[in-house]
């Protein structure tokens, strides 16, 4: 059987039109039972086409089109996972050695990673055509000397002459020509058809893709002029190419690779430690030493909720990826970088006693929300860190895992305003024709949905896109196609063994390796991906701890008791600009209403304040019930132990867990795959399976058919609006944390604020003028005082020199620089030492941060803005 073994798809980025699934469904349609896929220098697609093939039935080859030097190019499929293994070994020496945009792996490293690697000569690309057509006896002569070489490379039996008939002028008579060299050289063939379209009609699609990249992205790259240049069938490649034999070599050689990625299955790295004692015994004995300092008195709850986590943890074979996860946490601790986890995972005991946070027992979260037996993904634990020194972790990371550890990548695809606008620059149109048939286009908007827009967006009426039909054809073919690799924001891959048995690696801008592969094909693989993220305000309390630090005052913020009166009388004065995730105008007008008094108002107010819950009509009466002014009640009295601390509401998605279990009598495995499908608008067919098994659940427990129907009904009503608990638990301990700060030391924490760049919802101006109200005086800034950040000086804030308009990092430094060497004395001192354009020395002496030196214009004292010096700004409590 024939099989196609020269294969793009969008994942040669903008050049194949079609995506790795369509590839899969098209080939089991046209009756192939095996197909390649073989993007250029890179397998970006390869969990994608290798998932999607295996529910069709389809036999998925894993390869690629590599670039030697020479700007030669070869075809590559992996024969087992040796030979995947040297694929992406390659594939990295490419883009670690070729330019950015031209990838080219040094052939001298060809030999060295051959092993059970299948080798074509990479059709029109490849140095064997090229040689081949330039119709000159030497030339024949060194194609089968290349011949030759590539055979020492990677064996006699693993090289394949290619062949390929697309229709043009001279394609019949190099074929034979190929064919006639090949069997003096002692090479079988292998006929492909290097497609880059599923249907011949798609060629315009492939063709406006390159022209996006030469005209757009000035890279020189040809398209494929033939519309053969598609998936044929069987049949129709045997009439373009008259040698039975390379049709047969196709299939054979499918048969041969049998390089499978291990898709649904954990693969957790494997965490070192102690002889004689597992990985199992390491996170138990870990969790009970702690458990005895943060549970005093322990009780038969506490003891029985961590025997089940670590049973569960074990049975998954996940204690590696607890211990790495605690050795991170450790990490930052031991330097002093602010880190805390958020999301389902703060509803884990094991986590609790390895990482501290809010206590899961004492908040009922729920621990199967996070880790189930319905779950067989890895799990996923987010971990925030200050802002500013993130990169330390990513550092320790690779060093510490070297050929293990690399960022995830993040698959850019094409929209409808980016793909209008690329496509019309390809196309010829002039920028003001471009602007004026997208100006009112959404950046949001996918381009197969461009034309219903035009019908249904009152401001796309009349567009002159309607007249487009080309432009708009062509924007909706490649409407979600791949556009370029990207670097996930905080995800990191920490592989069981090394990397190359997963992925190739890319380097980032920045010099980090980056896997080809998203967090989704990640996820599919079973590895554990690291959520490394940055947060500013853990960048903010830092920045406030190490100022009281140094006048004497230790404070551990993570140790204060959270029911400290002073900081919820704060809450609920609404004063609460700066403090995390409770500063918006709209959060403190909820602030307001609720009234917090304790720990738990907080996460009710970090949850309810999300568009599900406010278009879900469940503020109201929460909040009345809160403050007994409206009775508490609940669809059911059953219902009571589970609602009864969020007054009858139905907020958290662990309460739906807990109905799904306590009510209808589903595992919560089986309760959170409800949750998952039901949230995500399953079809309809998943939504009736879901709502039968519920139903039975609540028949068998001996509710009536009425009153499990209103039962199912609250679950699914509620799908679209909840919020984890344990994520807002998680969060409210900062909010909490930074209102304490707040409260107690005003002056660490504005200058945390400060400091920490832009955090919240407010420019600096305000969060000054929050610090003048409370009595702290601000400084304007000063060549002789002033620094690059805000600096604490005789219970006050020194605004930074850098705050002022046109003085940059670069200037400011200067300036810094030369003070160093003593301070200016007067302005002729400071004009003749630093070097400044006339409006950098104006803004200086406007700003009066030559005040009080002889000779210097003293401006009257400005009231600062972001960075210009303008007019005083309002404070939000101004408004109120």
């Amino acid at each position: 059987m024939f099989a196609h073994l020269h294969v793009h798809s969008g994942f040669s980025f903008m050049y194949g039109t079609f995506l790795p699934e369509a590839l899969a469904a098209k080939a089991k349609e046209a009756g192939f039972t095996a197909a390649a896929l073989t993007d250029k220098n890179g397998v970006y697609g390869a969990v994608r086409f290798c998932a999607a093939a295996e529910k069709l039935g389809v036999h998925a080859v894993i390869g690629t089109q590599l670039s030697i030097e020479g700007r030669d190019d070869l075809v590559l499929l992996a024969k087992s996972p040796k030979g995947y293994n040297n694929l992406c070994r390659l594939i990295t020496l490419a883009h670690e050695y070729g330019p950015r945009d031209q990838p080219a792996c040094p052939e001298k490293f060809l030999a060295l990673h051959s092993r059970d690697i299948v080798c074509l000569t990479g059709g029109r690309d490849g140095r064997f055509f090229k040689l081949v057509e330039g119709a000159d006896g030497s030339q024949y002569r060194r194609a089968c000397g290349w011949v030759w070489r590539l055979q020492e490379i990677f064996g006699k039996e693993n090289v394949y002459v290619e062949i390929q008939n697309a229709g043009t002028l001279y394609d019949a008579r190099i074929m034979h020509i190929m064919a006639r060299v090949a069997e003096k050289a002692g090479a079988p063939l292998a006929a492909t058809n290097d497609v880059v379209c599923l249907e011949p009609g798609d060629l315009p699609v492939h063709q406006a893709l390159v022209d996006i990249q030469n005209q757009v992205h000035h890279r020189a790259c040809q398209p494929r002029e033939s519309r053969e240049y598609y998936l044929k069938s069987q049949e129709d490649m045997a009439k373009v190419i008259p040698y039975p034999q390379a049709l047969e070599n196709t299939g054979i050689i499918a048969h041969e690779c049998r390089a499978m990625l291990p898709l649904g299955k954990s693969s957790p790295p494997v965490f070192p430690v102690p002889p004689g004692m597992s990985q199992d015994q390491a996170l138990a004995k870990l969790c009970y030493r702690s458990l005895a300092r943060r549970f005093n008195p322990l009780d038969l709850e506490v003891l029985q909720r961590l025997e089940k986590e670590l049973g569960h943890i074990r049975r998954r074979d996940l204690s590696g990826y607890f211990l790495l996860v605690k050795e991170i946490h450790s990490f930052a601790r031991d330097r002093r970088i602010r880190g805390t986890v958020r999301g389902s995972a703060a509803g884990s005991l094991v986590l609790h006693l390895l990482l501290g946070g809010v206590n899961p027992l004492e908040h009922r979260l729920l621990f199967e929300r996070f880790l189930n037996n319905g779950r067989l993904d890895m799990p996923d634990v987010d971990m925030d860190f200050d802002s500013l020194r993130r990169d330390e972790i990513f550092e320790y990371l690779m060093e510490k895992y070297p050929n293990q550890a690399a960022m995830v990548a993040t698959v850019s695809t094409f929209r409808a305003r980016g793909a209008l606008r690329s496509l019309g620059r390809a196309l010829g149109y002039s920028y003001e024709k471009i602007d004026r048939l997208t100006q009112f286009v959404p950046y949001f908007l996918r381009s197969h949905d461009i034309r219903k827009a035009i019908e249904r967006m009152p401001e796309l009426e009349g567009s002159p896109l309607l007249q487009e039909d080309e432009l708009l054809w062509l924007a909706e073919k490649i409407s979600g196609l791949p556009h370029n690799l990207s670097v996930h924001l905080g995800g990191m891959v920490l592989t069981p063994g090394e990397i190359f048995n997963w992925s190739p690696l890319q380097t980032s801008r920045k010099g980090i390796p980056v896997v080809q592969f998203d967090k989704d094909d990640v996820e599919a693989l079973g590895l554990v991906k690291l959520d490394i993220l940055g947060l500013r305000m853990h960048s903010a309390l830092q920045a406030g701890v190490e100022l009281l630090e140094k006048k004497g005052v230790r404070l551990c913020l993570d140790e204060v008791p959270l029911d400290d009166p002073a900081t919820f009388r704060m809450l609920r004065t609404t004063d609460s600009v700066g403090v995390f995730q409770v500063e918006s105008p709209g959060q403190r007008q909820l602030l307001g209403r609720l009234q917090p008094r304790h720990f738990e108002d907080i996460i009710a107010e970090i949850s309810l304040f999300r568009p599900g819950p406010m278009s879900g009509a469940m503020v109201e009466p929460y909040v009345l019930r809160r403050n007994n002014k409206e009775p508490v009640t609940y669809p059911h009295p059953d219902l009571k132990p589970i609602l009864e601390s969020t007054f009858g509401v139905v907020l958290f998605q662990e309460q739906i867990l807990e109905i799904a279990h306590d009510i209808a009598g589903m595992p919560y495995g089986e309760g959170d795959r409800m949750r998952r499908s039901l949230s995500k608008k399953a079809p309809r067919a998943v939504f009736r399976e879901m709502e039968d098994a519920f139903v039975k659940g609540c028949l068998k427990k001996g509710y009536d058919n009425p009153t499990a129907q209103a039962f199912f009904d609250l679950v699914a009503s509620f799908m679209g609006y909840g919020f984890c608990k344990a994520h807002a638990a998680s969060f409210a301990h900062i909010t909490y944390q930074s209102a304490y700060l707040k409260t107690h030391y005003p002056l660490a924490f504005y200058f945390g604020i400060l400091n920490a760049e832009h955090v919240g919802s407010y420019p600096h101006s305000v969060i000054l003028n929050e610090a003048r109200r409370m009595g702290i005086p601000v400084l304007q800034p000063h060549v002789n005082k002033s620094g690059a950040q805000y600096l604490e000086e005789n219970g006050g804030i020194r605004i930074p020199l850098i705050r002022i308009k046109n003085i940059g990092p670069k200037y400011c430094a200067k300036i810094i620089l030369e003070r160093e060497k003593g301070l200016f004395l007067s302005a002729d001192d400071f004009t003749r030492r630093v070097s400044l354009p006339a409006k950098a020395r104006f803004s200086l002496e406007k700003a009066g941060a030559l005040k009080g030196l002889d000779g210097a214009w003293n401006a009257p004292p400005p009231v600062f803005r972001d960075p210009v010096v303008t007019s005083p700004g309002l404070s939000p409590h101004a408004a109120r």
